[in-house]
């Protein structure tokens, strides 16, 4: 294919991402924007998934639109594609573009205590508490992608844990997407039944692991006006 031609396919997607970021979209008008890409579409959506984070746009709706657009299992793959990428590139941003910038948002969003913690992070501890925090959906996504760029933790080592926490999740969203399609079926309503469980289940594992009493500010506790992980 002619260079042109990749020029303007990277030019319209880049236009789409920018009205996406500053816009509130809905998995509905996510997905159909997605499909207007044709056999491009996951291409779309492994690249939107990867950079619209970055931005605090919501990982929730990228994740019911992969569902609705590409089923459960696609949808899955595409995402956790897109999810590492996105990972290993909000680390490489904290880590050597934006410290300064980065270390003022976590420095607003977690007490000292917190901090120290996760500056320590490292071996096998970092590696465990790292996974631990991503399978508690209510600790904010990016919070622990420019966290951990801060972190001693080797760049490999993070998207690998990342990746691993950010599994379950991603397989209950993506799932709830692929079923929403179908209205109140019974599929529909196990698949929300799986999102409450992974929630209620998650809250008591961040509970019992990291007591309030650890921190001024529990990473579990529900964010201000951060967007939820997957």
């Amino acid at each position: 294919m002619k260079k042109w031609i990749w020029a303007v396919l990277a030019l319209g997607l880049s236009l789409g991402l920018v009205r996406l970021w500053s816009a509130a979209v809905s998995p509905g008008e996510l997905e159909d924007w997605l499909a207007r890409w044709g056999g491009w579409a996951p291409a779309a959506y492994i690249l939107a998934f990867t950079v619209l984070p970055v931005f605090f746009f919501p990982v929730a709706v990228l994740a019911l639109a992969g569902g609705m657009l590409f089923g459960l299992f696609r949808g899955t793959a595409y995402t956790l594609l897109g999810a590492f990428f996105n990972c290993a590139l909000m680390f490489l941003l904290a880590r050597r573009l934006g410290r300064r910038r980065a270390e003022d948002f976590v420095r607003r969003r977690l007490s000292p205590a917190w901090q120290a913690r996760l500056a320590r992070a490292g071996g096998r501890e970092g590696v465990l508490l790292l996974i631990v925090l991503r399978l508690i959906p209510a600790v904010p996504y990016n919070l622990i992608n420019y966290a951990f760029g801060l972190s001693a933790m080797p760049l490999g080592v993070y998207s690998l844990a990342s990746l691993a926490g950010i599994v379950p999740g991603t397989v209950v969203f993506i799932n709830i997407g692929d079923k929403m399609l179908g209205g109140d079926t019974p599929a529909f309503v196990l698949a929300v039944g799986l999102l409450g469980l992974l929630l209620a289940g998650t809250a008591l594992l961040g509970r019992r692991l990291f007591p309030p009493r650890q921190a001024e500010r529990d990473p579990a506790d529900p964010p201000e006006d951060e967007n939820k992980t997957e």
